[in-house]
């Protein structure tokens, strides 16, 4: 099995939180840029320390933006809903299909696992399927569904168990260091790292880093 992370590696996150903030800006005036950016370290710091209750990093996210903002929450679900009636195909990372097709031509099980801020899973599920990339996964798996949130083991092990895969049989793709690689080998997964500032390297024989998703094909040609 092969999971991915969605914002970052399928979806472009830059393209999605500039849509959000530019949403927000539009219904209360002014530059907010700042505020989410600080809203949004705080809730990665949070996550990577374990300090959030499972399942509610999403909602805290929102609570936390709008009391820096002293705006009612409906503010900021309405900005994210103007959101992703925005965003178009440009939001799709380059070569995603084509390593996607590649998954699903040579048979492979995929699912998605997720962390959510500011906006619902069901708003990213409504752009894979509005961009023909949820056709591609078996399962998509978000922390604000499942209870669990990136780097914690459940979330990576919860897919595993109900297609009854062994850890070491699966890897996780994804462009965070903390939740997506070291959260992965934690729960003795391989990963694979994508970092678009580092050259691909090898690391103690379960991780892998990349430049770019698509070469990802190549390593699962000669590694798996």
């Amino acid at each position: 099995m092969i999971s991915f992370d969605v914002w970052g590696t399928i979806l472009n996150l830059d393209l999605m939180l500039k849509s959000f903030i530019d949403s927000l800006n539009e219904l209360i005036g002014g530059d907010v840029s700042e505020d989410v950016m600080m809203v949004r370290k705080r809730i990665k710091e949070l996550r990577k320390d374990f300090e959030i209750e499972p399942g509610r990093d999403f909602e805290l996210s929102q609570e936390l933006l709008a009391e820096r903002l002293n705006l009612e929450i409906d503010a900021i679900r309405r900005a994210a809903a103007k959101a992703i009636l925005k965003v178009n195909e440009s939001i799709v990372m380059d070569g995603v299909h084509q390593v996607l097709r590649f998954v699903e031509d040579n048979g492979l099980r995929s699912v998605i696992i997720g962390n959510v801020m500011f906006w619902p899973s069901s708003y990213t599920r409504i752009i894979l399927e509005r961009f023909r990339l949820a056709e591609y996964f078996d399962r998509q798996y978000y922390s604000d569904e499942v209870g669990a949130y990136k780097p914690m083991k459940e979330i990576f092990l919860k897919p595993l168990s109900e297609f009854r895969i062994n850890p070491d049989k699966a890897v996780h793709v994804g462009d965070s260091f903390f939740e997506d690689f070291r959260g992965a080998l934690d729960a003795g997964l391989h990963a694979v790292l994508i970092s678009r500032r580092s050259r691909s390297k090898t690391i103690g024989g379960m991780g892998f880093v990349i430049e770019d998703i698509r070469e990802l094909i190549t390593l699962l040609k000669t590694e798996f």
